[in-house]
């Protein structure tokens, strides 16, 4: 291989790193629209384009369909090839060099034409300026440029057509289900007996007591609370709102030595500032008006068990040092009393929110922190444990099933899509209201998707594009400066436009196209304009 053709191959593979990354759907217009990059570059031309060639078995006519153009500064629109050209060129296998003889129309062409599976082939054109020095050799240059990933595009072509063919398959299958459900009729299939399948048999389910789990950052989670069972080191539980950090507090005083004494709760968030003491330590008759008797408070009452304290960061900060001398001392002193009681209990704190950073701003103290973060434990979002998901649907449909006691109920297979593909802010509380919510409210055997959508959070317009966006399921309000240009008004719109799209159907890009009334191959330039990656709304 010459040193030329090795320069331009390196060229060609650098443009193509990261093509594992791209949706299987847009290989190969990613693959070809780096190619066309490069040839760009080495012809003084106007622009560069891919068609692939279809031939249509019944009259013998070509349909052309452009996978990926590019131009230098916009100097021709690539729709502006005849059409009647671009047929005709492939029909003629390798390299060909056309003389610009009309400028009016097209200036001087290099094309090149390989054929791929079945009757379909590739067509690479590059237009120049009518002064170019286009030849024959030229266009066995373009030859020789294409030939080197030629097998990378093939490939890659291939990908992308089954990965469209799945695509329009899961969407015939989705309105079949649609349609059975309407009738409400059920398929009974051998090895649908269950409401969702469980992970490969590869995986290992992690138990403690209430909670399970297959992913491993879960598991781990799971294996420190069991070593810590047996101890009476304070524990402090950090996630976001609906992770399970309640049932967690639990697993350390169920089974235990402690199980025989109370497992009390404190909701932190909860606690009137005034009375928080007396809640908590208890108080003597007459310590203040109503308190016409002896109250023992949680900590006493919890004695020999566990406290959890429940979003702790929202402790009272003028309570938290009387807090940090009972846990360090193991005694104290009710509202209104002299005396002190010893209180031995095991401490469990939960939070979703940043402990440290609260200390460092002063909101927080500093030795309480150390005082309950004996040992730390940090539970994953949902969102994070995707492998979790077809187990913990299935645990929370089997217990709607039971509050609905005769009832009969199955989710279709979109509709599980659905809830898979959900990314679920609420975390475990949103999952178990939304299946509770469906199975309940289902007047068919079969659970259809669009149940399911319809009580899924919608995203707001601040989650879509900021302040100046609002959105409602009518309408969509922006609000863009006067003095925008109108391009940029337009793109603004354009954009707005799709990403509400893409957030309201999951990142489905058939559902988007049939929504908007726009063809898949408009979508895709678009999605490449603004740089959206569509598998972010999945």
């Amino acid at each position: 291989m010459s040193d030329h053709a090795l320069e331009l191959e390196l060229e060609l593979r650098e443009g193509l790193q990261g093509l594992d990354e791209v949706q299987l759907s847009r290989r190969s217009e990613f693959l070809t629209a780096s190619l066309l990059g490069v040839i760009l570059e080495q012809f003084d031309s106007r622009c560069a384009i891919a068609y692939q060639i279809l031939s249509e078995e019944s009259d013998g006519e070509q349909d052309c369909q452009e996978i990926a153009s590019k131009t230098v500064g916009g100097q021709r629109p690539p729709e502006a090839i005849n059409p009647q050209l671009v047929q005709r060129l492939a029909e003629l296998e390798g390299p060909q060099y056309t003389a610009g003889d009309d400028p009016a129309q097209h200036g001087p062409i290099l094309s090149f034409f390989f054929s791929t599976a079945g009757q379909s082939g590739i067509l690479f054109l590059v237009e120049a300026h009518p002064s170019s020095g286009f030849d024959q050799e030229s266009a066995d240059l373009l030859a020789t440029m294409v030939n080197l990933v030629e097998g990378e595009i093939i490939d890659s072509l291939l990908i992308s057509q089954q990965a469209q063919r799945i695509e329009q398959l899961e969407n015939q299958i989705e309105r079949a289900e649609e349609t059975l459900a309407d009738h409400d009729i059920e398929l009974s299939l051998p090895d649908q007996q269950k409401p969702v399948d469980l992970p490969e048999a590869t995986r290992t389910l992690k138990s403690l007591g209430a909670v399970s789990s297959y992913d491993p950052v879960m598991c781990d989670v799971l294996s420190h609370l069991e070593r810590l069972r047996e101890s009476d080191l304070s524990v402090l539980i950090s996630g976001e709102t609906g992770t399970g950090k309640s049932l967690l507090a639990r697993t350390l005083h169920e089974g235990t030595r402690r199980q025989q004494h109370r497992f009390e709760v404190v909701s932190c968030g909860g606690l009137t500032p005034s009375l928080v003491e007396g809640e908590l330590f208890g108080w003597r008759k007459g310590a203040f008006s109503g308190a016409d008797d002896d109250q023992s408070g949680v900590f006493e009452r919890a004695s020999g068990g566990v406290v959890f304290l429940e979003e702790v960061g929202d402790l009272p900060l003028e309570f938290q040092q009387k807090l940090l001398r009972v846990l360090q001392e193991g005694m104290l002193r009710p509202v209104g009393g002299s005396e002190l009681i010893p209180v031995d209990v095991r401490i469990v704190a939960s939070t979703c929110q940043d402990l440290p950073e609260m200390v460092r701003s002063g909101k927080f103290r500093e030795d309480l922190y150390y005082r309950l973060a004996g040992f730390t434990l940090e539970v994953p979002p949902l969102r994070d444990r995707i492998v979790d998901l077809p187990h913990l649907i299935e645990h929370f449909f089997f217990d709607a099933l039971e509050q609905g006691s005769n009832l009969t109920r199955k989710f279709s297979r979109s509709a599980l899509a659905e809830l898979i593909a959900y990314p679920w802010p609420g975390n475990l509380q949103q999952l178990r209201n939304v299946v509770s919510q469906s199975v309940l409210a289902s007047e068919q055997r079969i659970i259809p998707r669009k149940l399911v959508e319809g009580y899924l959070e919608k995203p707001s317009g601040e989650r879509l594009h900021g302040e100046n966006v609002q959105s409602t399921v009518e309408e969509l309000v922006l609000r863009i400066p006067a003095t925008e240009g109108f391009n940029d008004i337009i793109a603004e719109v354009e954009r707005l436009v799709i990403l509400t799209a893409l957030r309201r159907n999951r990142g489905n890009k058939s559902r988007v196209t049939k929504q908007l009334k726009i063809p898949r191959q408009t979508l895709y330039n678009k999605l490449d304009r603004y740089g959206i990656d569509e598998s972010e709304y999945k």
